[in-house]
């Protein structure tokens, strides 16, 4: 996927819920300061797909969709109401998308009918066991999205009116060139100022050194460079469209700790984050950073899976003759 910038059109999962709201109330401050638009995605198993344009202050012209809205069932009409009066004020265009499907399906088919270039999700807080034992509709998006998907909880507020610092992780996997590719459209669009990250997880070297009983100071350094040519690697991303990013080598417990911990030192607004899209029973055993980040970090996060092929226009352009 290439895009003018990454996001030009942004899908809400939607269910009229605290978090969906928090989820539709970033999305819209995103496509405000993108120049982008909104699809609100509500699925569910009761017949009815159509769209409908919500109002808004934005130019375009709506059409009557009047005989539409009679025939809508009472949830949908009034999950309409609910979130037209959300975006009544906002000043781009938002559509509301019906489908019927299972809810994961539901939000991944909108994506791809409305060709969007962002998923959002309003994530709600639950138990670790009860992850394990059912999931969520954040977690199924997460494991089968083929494009960038932004986690919003309730209560995270913006520092800033807009986007203005992002904190893009990076290692030496495939997903980390995704994230950085992200944080560098963002700013190529906007004048967001980005932060490459890289961890160095020092917890695994002190516990092998305490049980073996051996000096972890080359070993550190080793993790340190190896940190270092993780961020170098995103900084060719940026310097290849002049853009020069702020850096830090975090030391951790763990890389979502470091992560999280350098974000707020620097004052980022949003984590950008890659991710491999393992599936729920691997997570189970091995775990997962960006799942980690996502659920403990007070800003939003964004995860971009390996499969999407995320890369603005003119570095699509350079890897096409580099």
């Amino acid at each position: 996927m290439s895009f003018a910038h990454p996001l030009a059109r942004i899908v809400v999962a939607y269910d009229g819920s605290p978090p969906a709201d928090a989820a539709l109330a970033h999305a819209v401050e995103l496509a405000g300061q993108f120049a982008g638009d909104v699809v609100v995605a509500h699925v569910s198993d009761v017949w009815a797909p159509t769209s409908l344009p919500l109002a808004t202050k934005s130019p375009h012209e709506l059409r009557d969709v009047g005989p539409v809205v009679r025939g809508l069932d009472v949830f949908r009409r009034e999950l309409l109401e609910h979130a037209g009066e959300r975006v009544a004020s906002c000043t781009v265009p938002v559509s509301l998308d019906f489908s019927t499907n299972g809810i994961v399906a539901g939000v991944l088919d909108a994506a791809q009918r409305w060709n969007a270039t962002a998923i959002v999700v309003g994530m709600r807080d639950l138990s670790g066991v009860a992850r394990m034992l059912t999931g969520s509709v954040t977690d199924g998006i997460l494991r089968n999205a083929e494009l960038p998907v932004i986690i919003v909880r309730v209560g995270q507020a913006s520092r800033h009116p807009e986007l203005q610092r992002v904190l893009v992780g990076v290692d030496a996997s495939r997903p980390s060139e995704g994230a950085a590719a992200f944080g560098v459209a963002l700013a190529l669009e906007n004048s967001v100022r980005l932060v490459f990250c890289s961890v160095v997880e020092t917890h695994r070297v002190a516990e092998a050194a305490g049980g073996y009983s051996y000096d972890p100071t080359p070993y550190l350094h080793d993790l340190g460079v190896a940190a270092r040519e993780a961020v170098d690697v995103g900084l060719q991303y940026a310097n290849a469209v002049d853009l020069y990013p702020d850096t830090e080598i975090a030391e951790a417990h763990d890389a979502a700790s470091g992560l999280i911990g350098a974000a707020r030192r620097q004052g980022a607004d949003m984590i950008v984050v890659g991710t491999h899209g393992r599936h729920h029973l691997d997570r189970v055993f091995l775990g997962s950073t960006a799942e980690s980040v996502v659920r403990r970090s007070n800003v939003p996060v964004v995860v971009v899976p390996a499969r999407a092929k995320v890369l603005p226009n003119s570095l699509a352009a350079e890897a096409a003759y580099g």
